[in-house]
């Protein structure tokens, strides 16, 4: 029992105390609990006063008993002459405690590790705060959708988890709120001096909050939601049956006397889908049941290239991210029994739809993400508006800047159009490397904004395994190179990839006296390929010094990795590149030019490409094919430089991205423009 105010501190009450308050009229099936998770979470410094409304507690007070006794520690009990009822009982603590601070929490509230000093904090952030309100699993405004029945009921542990990982989460907004609760909210003194109490027309309970708190606001006061505390709220055992309002329709009607304003205030405020509240329950959402993400699956296909490899690769990290609760592989509709195909046999752990299906289901998405530019229009706009927040990944802007890229001048036009208006409407992009970026702010300032922009670089290549001796090459070109050294490079024939350039290099390396050949492996392109200069140089140099294999399987591309005497990539821009890596760790040497965010990428020990002085890059290409010491020092620093790389950095990367546009505001930027197609 508390016979002496003075017996919660061992001295008077001053300003600056605060004393949470447990409101208990019979108890009920989650009031067990209750006291448990607050004799255990509370902090010391934090009294814990029960203020028994007279309402047949005789089960709830031995509950108590036992929780003391397991906790080992104990709380203050003040047990009213009769049934005031929860307006009357509140107000008698709030008399008691002057001049403390005053935390009131209902007997069916559970609550997680530091919930009291969190609290606090939160009502104390400014002095105009005059209340702040925990987070909760059923509590109006503040409710945090946990995606479970109404009548789940989580463990002890279940709880302080999900606590913590909110805490964890919550970027301490604040946000503000028109109007407290009070199953789990902190009371400012200074409030309550200046306001007063609870108006006992609303005994016993029911809107006194609501007129609480609209007083408040009326002198200027504040109300926030204390976005770092999560607690479960049970609803409908805190005062039993005689605590029910009978005249909760006239409360209704009186507060909409006094506060004609109300009604459509808090209609407009809770229908906001971007207001630092919404923001903060999305966030906790997040943190309790993982990110909701959607991958933009337009280009991903099974032809893939080393863009779409990037695509999957990543996709598959996002899938076993511990941040991410779901993943949607969203498709346009004639492909998603291919793409369900090719996922089970990848083993993403993820589900093919359309954006149809989302929406008729009712999905709510929280990260949308598009793993490369948007080049067509047509399939992303309506992803990215659809989820609350979109990031997309600007792997380079070769295609942008380069109309022998696309088949005509309108072509060239829309997709121009379509990857601006992307960039311009993500909340943020992603860049492979500062080459990128630099790129970005000069191709279009506006989408360059440093806030939007952080650099995702791909992962290194790991696990490659070249297949087993007595396999067959798929490639009937494979016998060209029997019992003959060869240098390789690898990827499609665009132009920007320089195998011309190169052509003429390798005649220049033949001279000084190396005897093998030139391959190439990869895909032609529909438009800007270099096919027809590289045919042409190929008939001139006679011998079959220069070999195009076009395209190869998986299979056959590692076997080529693995006994090329060199690995080239002569490009004269990228936006990262992956063939490098992979040659390193299969063993070969690479070299790649010094160009793009090759140079980025590239090891500072190694030699590289300068596309400046052919005969000394022919000199490079020749040291790397002939001197023991230089290979070995070119492929260490390469797999060394590997290790800076990883598919699993680049995921959480991304989805640290994506919580971290959650927690901002949406662009205000203007919308997407519609593409004339």
């Amino acid at each position: 029992m508390l016979s002496r105010v003075e017996d919660l501190f061992g001295r008077r009450l001053e300003v600056g105390d605060c004393v949470v308050v447990v409101t208990l009229h019979s108890g009920g099936p989650t009031w067990a609990r209750c006291i448990r998770s607050l004799l255990t979470h509370t902090s010391a410094e934090t009294p814990l006063v029960i203020f028994d409304d007279a309402g047949g507690s005789a089960r709830a007070r031995q509950e108590l008993t036992e929780a003391e006794t397991l906790t080992g520690r104990e709380v203050f009990i003040v047990t009213q002459p009769r049934n005031l009822g929860f307006v009357e009982n509140v107000n008698s603590a709030f008399d008691m405690l002057n001049p403390a601070d005053v935390i009131i929490l209902n007997s069916d509230i559970i609550v997680g590790p530091q919930w009291d000093s969190r609290l606090i904090n939160a009502g104390r952030a400014r002095t105009d705060i005059a209340t702040a309100t925990a987070l909760s699993s059923n509590g109006t405004i503040y409710t945090v959708d946990t995606g479970e029945a109404e009548d789940y009921s989580p463990t002890l542990e279940e709880i302080e988890d999900r606590a913590l990982r909110v805490a964890e989460q919550s970027v301490r907004l604040r946000p503000f709120v028109p109007v407290a609760t009070s199953y789990c909210t902190y009371y400012s003194r200074r409030a309550l001096n200046v306001v007063g109490q609870f108006d006992p027309e609303f005994s016993p309970g029911y809107g006194e909050e609501v007129d609480f708190s609209l007083r408040a606001i009326s002198f200027g006061f504040s109300h926030v939601a204390a976005d770092d505390v999560y607690v479960f709220h049970a609803t409908g055992e805190s005062f039993g049956p005689v605590g029910e309002n009978v005249g909760k329709a006239d409360n209704d009607r009186f507060i909409l006397a006094r506060y004609p304003y109300w009604q459509s205030w808090i209609s407009e405020f809770w229908s906001d889908s971007e207001t630092p509240l919404a923001r903060a329950s999305r966030l906790a959402r997040v943190a309790i049941r993982g990110l909701t993400v959607a991958v933009d699956a337009e280009n991903i296909h099974p032809s893939l290239t080393g863009t779409f490899e990037a695509s999957v690769a990543l996709t598959r990290r996002i899938a076993d991210h511990p941040r991410v609760g779901t993943l949607y592989i969203v498709s346009p509709e004639d492909r998603v029994p291919m793409l369900r195909d090719s996922l089970q046999t990848l083993g993403i752990a993820a589900q093919v739809v359309t954006l149809g299906q989302l929406k008729a289901d009712g999905i709510e998405i929280d990260l949308a993400f598009r793993p490369y530019q948007d080049f067509t229009g047509l399939h992303w706009p309506a992803i990215a508006a659809y989820a609350h927040r979109n990031i997309i990944w600007l792997l380079d802007l070769i295609a942008a800047k380069n109309p022998h890229y696309s088949e005509d001048a309108a072509s060239f036009s829309r997709l121009g159009h379509a990857i601006t208006s992307s960039l311009v409407d993500a909340d943020a992009v992603g860049v492979l490397t500062e080459h990128v970026r630099q790129d970005l702010a000069s191709y279009h300032e506006g989408s360059a904004e440093p806030a939007r922009i952080f650099l995702l670089p791909t992962g290194a290549p790991t696990g490659l395994v070249s297949p087993v001796a007595s396999h067959v090459p798929e490639n009937a070109a494979f016998a060209e190179l029997a019992d003959r050294e060869y240098v390789l490079v690898l990827g499609t024939t665009f132009l920007h990839k320089n195998l011309t350039w190169l052509s003429r290099v390798f005649l220049m390396v033949t001279s000084l006296g190396w005897p093998g050949v030139l391959v190439f492996a990869g895909p032609d392109p529909s438009t800007g390929s270099s096919r027809r200069l590289d045919a042409d140089l190929r008939a001139l140099t006679g011998e079959g010094r220069i070999l195009n294999f076009g395209r190869v399987s998986d299979d056959d591309r590692i076997i080529l990795l693995s006994g090329a005497a060199l690995v080239v990539t002569p490009s004269v821009t990228e936006g990262w590149g992956m063939v490098p890596f992979e040659a390193a760790q299969l063993g070969s040497v690479p070299l790649a030019s010094h160009g793009g965010g090759l140079g980025d990428i590239a090891p500072h020990a190694a030699l590289s490409l300068l596309l400046s002085d052919d005969a000394a890059d022919a000199r490079t290409i020749n040291t790397l094919l002939t001197d023991p010491d230089a290979r070995e020092n070119q492929r260490r620093a390469w797999s060394e430089k590997a290790a800076e790389f990883s598919w699993e950095s680049s995921a959480d990367i991304l989805i640290r991205a994506g919580l971290d546009v959650l927690a901002r505001p949406r662009s205000q930027r203007p919308g997407r423009r519609e593409i004339a197609l």
